[in-house]
């Protein structure tokens, strides 16, 4: 369990820039300046709604997870269900906006109107099986928690098509249960008396099913099209750059062609603690490279190469520095930065187009975020 994984927004709103809503439909021109300062760099959406992870289609279509603004109303510090989050859509010759409304937000009512409206809602998306999107929501840490959201909140936590709202899998109910990480030893505290929680945070489709990173349980979570979830590895405690341990939260997912697996974990935000891991099927998961800050998310490219994104490059007094984007030679394991300009502020998806042009989301935390295309 990892009081990180709970709600990683906890750990990053008190520095977390509060800026102003725009135009979802595009970049305004304000934007536009922007871009025509950084080659490569552009905003091609905005306003949106804490957005977290990204599918890319092949036909160029970028599907954005918005964890939308929870409750409208909702009382300062009070915990609230409401039915704000959504799957934003760009490109593929088709209007952009967003396709689907309605889906579950579960957010805390803000103390001022310049604390960022947080939520914990859609954290990734990706087209269903059979048409429709696939869901991933986040948080609802385990079954008592879960409870207190009332039949409004009961898709925390789990993977579910959102046309029918049918749940593939209850990740909230798999990690209550079954608290795979507890070999790693992880004590309870007064602040967190169970072990056991759950807060999923992205998941890849394989020819059986699908897996999903659990930031809450440090583990990565088998969903079968059928039948009920199982622990694919439960990943180790990572050591900050002064030596102490800090738990993974693991975070980005993906398979490649050959069936490798590929998880990047968080390290717990602690600079120089994030790791990627390469799994091959049978074999016991290995450390790809380590030393890298707070990787929020992964995916490959045409050539075979991992880019990897960073929340965040570390913290100062003043606030969060600006996330990177990474990109590894698998086979090297060679590490080399793509030019951002500084311009990523609490960047938490990534998605790689048809032409293995980047895309992110970009202020993730609050009303204003962004979808930037990263070209070289």
């Amino acid at each position: 369990m990892s009081r990180l994984g709970r709600s990683w927004t906890g750990a990053v709103l008190a520095t977390a820039a509060v800026g102003s809503v725009t135009a979802a439909m595009g970049p305004s021109a304000a934007q536009a300046a922007q871009n025509e300062t950084t080659p490569g760099y552009e905003v091609i959406a905005s306003g949106l709604n804490n957005p977290r992870g990204i599918a890319v289609l092949r036909d160029g279509t970028v599907l954005v997870a918005e964890s939308g603004t929870g409750k409208p109303g909702c009382a300062a510090g009070t915990e609230c269900v409401g039915a704000t989050g959504s799957v934003y859509r760009v490109g593929g010759g088709r209007s952009s906006g967003r396709v689907v409304t309605g889906l579950q937000s579960v957010g805390v009512g803000p103390k001022s109107p310049q604390e960022p409206v947080s939520a914990t809602g859609p954290n990734d998306v990706a087209p269903g099986p059979r048409g429709g999107f696939v869901v991933l929501n986040g948080g609802g840490g385990n079954l008592e928690h879960r409870a207190t959201l009332g039949e409004d909140g009961k898709y925390a936590g789990t993977l579910y098509q959102a046309r029918s709202g049918r749940v593939l899998g209850d990740l909230v109910k798999y990690e209550t249960e079954a608290d795979p990480d507890w070999v790693l030893g992880h004590a309870p505290t007064p602040q967190e008396p169970t072990t056991a929680h759950s807060n999923a945070w992205r998941f890849a489709q394989t020819r059986t099913g699908w897996l999903v990173t659990d930031a809450g349980g440090n583990d990565l979570v088998k969903v079968p099209g059928w039948g009920r979830p199982s622990t694919e590895t439960v990943f180790p405690d990572s050591k900050s750059a002064d030596g102490k341990p800090v738990q993974a939260v693991p975070s980005g997912v993906v398979v490649a062609g050959d069936g490798t697996i590929y998880v990047c974990d968080m390290g717990a935000l602690k600079p120089g603690a994030s790791r990627i891991w390469k799994i091959v099927p049978g074999h016991k998961p290995q450390v790809l490279v380590n030393g890298l800050t707070a990787l929020s998310d992964l995916a490959l490219d045409s050539k075979g190469n991992l880019v990897a994104l960073s929340l965040t490059g570390g913290y100062t007094q003043t606030g969060p520095l600006p996330g990177k984007v990474h990109k590894i030679d698998t086979r090297s394991k060679e590490v080399t930065e793509v030019p951002t300009g500084d311009k990523l502020s609490m960047s938490t998806g990534l998605g790689i187009g048809p032409d293995d042009e980047i895309y992110v989301t970009n202020k993730s935390v609050g009303t204003s975020g962004e979808l930037v295309r990263i070209t070289q």
